[in-house]
């Protein structure tokens, strides 16, 4: 029988040790990448999913000639009072869905960056149940500007009863109609075109359907006036109360008590709240918020940037953030014939907005 040495031990006692020292020098090693790999998991299945129902293949070109019908791109100045284009009359009646986006999509034209770390997202609110604007028009239009050297965040309503110029019809109608004759694609380019802007990524959300996502999220906070609380159902009285989906959706649609201007506010106050609520969960709560939210929207942003960005806008889009409203106070003039439109001060308005996105004065930034 071998004997241990009085200084040591026997092999075999130490190909133990060694092989438990091993072991535990592995986990020591593999622990800290386990919260990667989870997250990497989730991060898979997320990104299967937004790819199989969210994602949207978009064309990019390099001018309106590459565009369908296109005409002869004139400079924007002012609505001139004899450009008229007649209602389409070849768009189905029923309201926009967000599976017609398949079907009627224009490429966006290329443009270059006005500022690289200031990016600007257009999203864009369909409401299958706004019976008085049916018709595949778009109802809501957002700039989402997201400055990514202070990382800040601003947010611009468009209103959809704005005169454009449509470049490639060489002609003149209101700016929800773009969704109507080439879906976010052009959409993105007539705002681009008009404005001076350099949207290229889109997030079309069904406006009806996030009555769910209100509901999943435990409902919203929102301070109601006492005219407000006399039109959404079911609300006692004024004051700071939380809205379930329909009355959120009720609550953003109000425009009779008030005006446009008031009801585009309202719609960024419910999107501010919603935002609000899902920065209080705990991550897997999140993770089913956002994969319940995937259903309601199409995005032309890839898989691998979208995480960071809806990341981005949960912590970004707070009570704080700057916001304003197309047109500005004194820059439109209202027309009140056959159809019912604003026409802009087009100079004065894209100097206040570029102002506004990029801090430039002239063309230049401060």
């Amino acid at each position: 029988m071998k004997r241990q040495s009085s200084t040591g031990m026997g092999s075999a006692e130490s190909n133990i040790i060694r092989r438990r020292s091993r072991k535990w020098f592995l986990l020591l090693l593999i622990i800290p990448l386990i919260p990667a790999l989870i997250a990497g998991g989730v991060f898979l299945r997320l990104s299967s999913k937004y790819n199989k129902d969210v994602y949207v293949s978009q064309e990019y070109v390099e001018g309106w000639d590459n565009i369908p019908d296109a005409s002869v791109d004139i400079e924007v100045t002012q609505a001139p009072e004899n450009y008229t284009i007649a209602e389409p009359t070849d768009i189905p009646d029923a309201p926009p869905q967000l599976k017609d986006i398949e079907g009627n999509n224009d490429p966006i034209i290329l443009v270059d960056p006005i500022d690289p770390d200031v990016e600007n997202i257009l999203l864009i609110g369909i409401d299958a149940e706004d019976v008085e604007n049916e018709g595949h028009r778009s109802d809501t239009m957002m700039i989402v500007s997201i400055n990514k050297n202070d990382n800040t965040a601003k947010m611009v309503s468009v209103m959809r009863d704005i005169w454009v110029y449509y470049p490639n019809r060489n002609a003149w109608s209101k700016i929800n109609a773009s969704y109507a004759y080439g879906g976010p694609g052009q959409t993105v380019n007539i705002i681009n075109s008009n404005f001076g802007l350099d949207i290229q990524e889109y997030i079309v959300i069904d406006f009806t359907s996030f009555r769910a996502l209100v509901d999943l999220i435990g409902g919203v906070q929102i301070k109601l006036s006492e005219k407000e609380a006399e039109v959404v159902p079911d609300i006692a009285q004024s004051g700071t109360t939380t809205l379930n989906g329909k009355q959120a959706l009720a609550y953003s649609r109000i425009r009779k008590i008030d005006s446009d201007f008031v009801r585009v506010e309202r719609q960024r106050t419910v999107l501010v709240s919603i935002f609000k609520s899902m920065r209080k969960m705990d991550p897997s709560t999140q993770f089913d918020v956002v994969t319940k939210m995937l259903e309601y929207m199409r995005s032309n942003i890839p898989s691998k940037d979208i995480t960071g960005r809806l990341m981005d806008l949960a912590l970004q889009l707070d009570e704080s953030l700057e916001q304003s409203t197309i047109p500005g106070k004194g820059m439109y003039t209202v027309h009140n014939e056959s159809t019912w439109y604003m026409s802009l001060n087009w100079d004065k308005q894209n100097e206040a907005l570029h102002d506004f996105l990029y801090g430039a004065v002239n063309g230049e930034k401060q």
